[in-house]
């Protein structure tokens, strides 16, 4: 289940408090009510002492514990209560983990996980502003110029001086393998949904990953597998010593030790990594295999800046280069040249 926006959510839950509060006030003026009704037959009686008149009284207090006690959650009232619950993001992804077959996820447009929705409640997480401004489209109208040039500085690279792509024949699945965790596949998931909101010919298998060993001798393999492996420090070091290859790509880190090796189809990380780090590198190996080797020099908010981990996201600018370069009308090995022609740029 999806609800689309996360402003219909707060909408939501602004209406049920409004409704919550009405409510809490018909029974403060009923209260209210009465007791004038008690006050004024205690003065219209003259001959009632004092002492009567508060005894009067008395049971509209008792009646006002009770009104309170009536809004408490209690199981042994025989009432029936839709749950609310406000979380932090880390208790939502653990009550996603143990969901029943009654509970559904609350995803926004960018299909990230808002909250739990069931027949007897509704948990969010407790960021969802923060996550709104964070995916909201400012709307802003690039120049096609200065996508196509963004694009040409980050798919062209000192190591390529042709177009790579990946290939269109089928969909691609990721395949994690080794000493991967749930955090790595969750965030696999969300990258295949990304990829495919801005590409208009390669796909991703966005709703399963394949795990661990795979048998490669099936009739027609079902898939372009993009293989992710989590390694060991020494499991790396070995596959660096006797198998990598000329057109392994090398991911190190500012001390200069190797953290990984990228190719087409594959990226091999680390296991020590932190999470922050995986992810980065994940990302980055990734877009390195579908063609993106350049630089931005001048772009400074852009994942691809000259200073390697200042930026962790894509830019819109990003996005909008990706979507040209798997838009169709491009192809593997058009060269640079060709590329700036195709687009009425001057050689």
């Amino acid at each position: 289940m999806r609800i689309v926006s996360v402003s219909i959510l707060i909408i939501i839950l602004l209406c049920l408090v409004l409704i919550a509060g009405c409510t809490a006030l018909v029974g403060v003026n009923e209260l209210n009510t009465s007791h004038n009704q008690t006050v004024n037959s205690s003065h219209s009686e003259g001959n009632t002492s004092a002492k009567e008149a508060v005894s009067t009284i008395k049971p509209v207090e008792t009646q006002k514990k009770t009104v309170s006690r009536s809004t408490t959650l209690d199981a042994n009232a025989g009432e029936t209560y839709y749950n609310i619950r406000i979380v932090p993001a880390s208790e939502l992804e653990k009550l996603e983990k143990e969901m029943g077959s009654d509970e559904y996820l609350v995803k926004n447009d960018k299909d990230y996980v808002l909250g739990i929705v069931s027949s007897k409640g509704l948990t969010l997480r407790g960021d969802l502003m923060q996550i709104e401004s964070q995916n909201v489209s400012v709307g802003k109208d690039f120049d096609k110029e200065d996508v196509v040039l963004h694009l040409l500085d980050i798919a062209f690279g000192l190591d390529n001086a042709k177009l790579k792509l990946f290939k269109s024949n089928k969909k691609y699945q990721f395949w994690l393998d080794g000493y991967y965790t749930q955090s790595e596949v969750d965030y696999v998931k969300s990258l295949a949904t990304l990829f495919n909101s801005i590409s208009g010919t390669t796909e991703f298998e966005d709703e399963d990953v394949a795990l661990g060993f795979l048998n490669s001798n099936y009739a027609e393999i079902p898939y372009n597998y993009y293989n992710i492996k989590i390694f060991t420090e020494k499991m790396l070091q070995q596959y660096y010593d006797d198998k990598k290859k000329d057109s392994d790509h090398l991911l190190k880190n500012q001390k200069g030790e190797l953290i990984g090796i990228v190719n087409d189809d594959y990226v091999y990380l680390l296991n020590t990594l932190s999470e922050e780090d995986q992810r980065y590198y994940i990302l980055k190996g990734l877009l390195y295999s579908m063609g993106l080797h350049g630089t931005s020099y001048k772009n400074k908010e852009s994942f691809f800046y000259r200073t390697e981990g200042l930026n962790r996201n894509l830019t819109d600018l990003d996005k909008e280069a990706i979507k040209i370069l798997y838009g169709g009308g491009l192809k593997a090995g058009d060269s640079l040249e060709t590329t700036r022609k195709m687009f009425g740029l001057s050689t």
